[in-house]
């Protein structure tokens, strides 16, 4: 801390020059540049915040206010002269570009999963993961194990014939993980992680469907190990893939293509002994899976051999069909359920409506909208309305 003898001038003076080390650090590790958080800010040059950040200007309340929101941290972080140290809740990414505009999209995903703690605390909700965290050692693992992984956890949560189309509904409401979907760019393509807010993915929302489906049942292996196996052997720059990695592709295969149901609707195509390109990029869609994922799936089901396979995927033309006519869906970042909840917290004036657009994420003008394409409106009490049990 700043101990100042006898107070005087030099009191406000070393607390701007900590508070403004303090925001240029939180900037650099957020990979953003001066000009980009000044225009944020609304600041007619850079050098406005050039000069809050070396403690010649004292930052006005209502900016600091600002600038804690753009670099997601709570206003207390930078006004308190203990905290010195920037500790980072553990996020696991998956294809992670090592960018440092990842802390960006880091920063809204941990944000929107304390935001949504935080509604489940206002409305007394459990926000504990309900789902089993595994216990095994690394040497229980291997391919076959996996695959009873797979199967146990599929036949548990109920997924049915086609797991890909059940699977981010059931996570988020019935195991209580919490899914959010954001544009990543080519900054990653998931992203996991396990906190005091409970446990938590992310999927680039810019990916076709079958890749979202396949990403979420990636990270969910890397959620039900993450007691398991150390962050470190995981988040590795190392060009070749860590075999946990590995595994959590094969578990992603076996929870998304059951091999019963596969089976069935490979022998259904099958003429001559002989199954038609057609036929397969079929099958794949009917399961929202990659084609590439089906074809490994009916090597490991002997339908196939590695060989044919390597020739299919090898295929120029076969890259452009694998779902090349199939239309992009637009998947909302924020989920119903999430949706409910923040609306429900402010009509029980848990929240304000300040408090609400937040969490939101949007404007006071365009709430009135965003509602309205939820179905519902704020003005009205009907929502308030009880009814007698019989």
């Amino acid at each position: 801390m700043f101990y100042v003898v006898g107070g005087g001038k030099e009191m406000p003076k070393l607390f701007n020059v900590m508070l403004g080390n303090k925001l240029k650090a939180v900037r650099d590790k957020l990979g953003m540049t001066l000009e980009e958080v000044a225009q944020k800010m609304g600041f007619n040059s850079y050098q406005t915040l050039s000069s809050i950040e070396e403690g010649r200007r004292m930052v006005k309340a209502v900016e600091l206010a600002k600038l804690s929101k753009i670099y997601f941290r709570d206003m207390k972080y930078f006004l308190n002269e203990e905290i010195e140290q920037d500790q980072d809740q553990p996020v696991l990414w998956r294809a992670y570009s090592g960018d440092a505009k990842v802390k960006q999209r880091e920063g809204t995903f941990i944000k929107f999963c304390e935001h949504y703690s935080d509604l489940e605390f206002k409305l007394a909700i459990d926000s504990k993961p309900k789902i089993n965290f595994l216990t095994w050692q690394v040497g229980d693992f291997n391919y076959d194990s996996i695959a009873g992984l797979a199967n146990n956890l599929r036949n548990e949560l109920q997924l049915g014939a086609r797991p890909a189309c059940s699977l981010a509904k059931v996570l988020e409401e019935k195991c209580n993980i919490k899914i959010l979907f954001l544009d990543l760019e080519n900054y990653g393509s998931a992203a996991s992680t396990v906190g005091k807010f409970g446990a938590a993915i992310l999927i680039n929302s810019s990916e076709p469907s079958w890749r979202r489906n396949y990403d979420l049942a990636h990270e969910l292996f890397h959620i039900i190990t993450w007691n398991t196996f150390p962050y470190d052997t995981i988040h590795s720059f190392a060009e070749e893939k860590p075999l946990v990695e590995k595994w959590a592709d094969a578990f992603a295969s076996y929870l998304l293509l059951p091999g019963e149901e596969i089976s069935r609707e490979f022998n259904k195509n099958v003429e001559d002994n002989k199954i038609s390109l057609l036929d397969l990029i079929g099958i794949a869609r009917e399961f929202e899976v990659s084609l590439d994922a089906l074809l490994w799936s009916l090597v490991n089901l002997r339908f196939f051999s590695r060989q044919i396979v390597r020739k299919i995927l090898n295929d120029p033309e076969v890259k452009t069909l694998d779902f090349s006519g199939q239309k992009k869906e637009t998947t909302p970042y924020l989920s119903r359920r999430y949706f409910n909840l923040a609306l429900k917290a402010y009509k029980k004036t848990l929240i304000s409506k300040g408090r609400l657009c937040e969490y939101l994420n949007i404007n006071r003008a365009d709430l009135g909208k965003i509602l309205k394409e939820y179905g519902y409106s704020v003005g009205e009490e009907i929502y308030e309305t009880k009814f007698a049990l019989a």
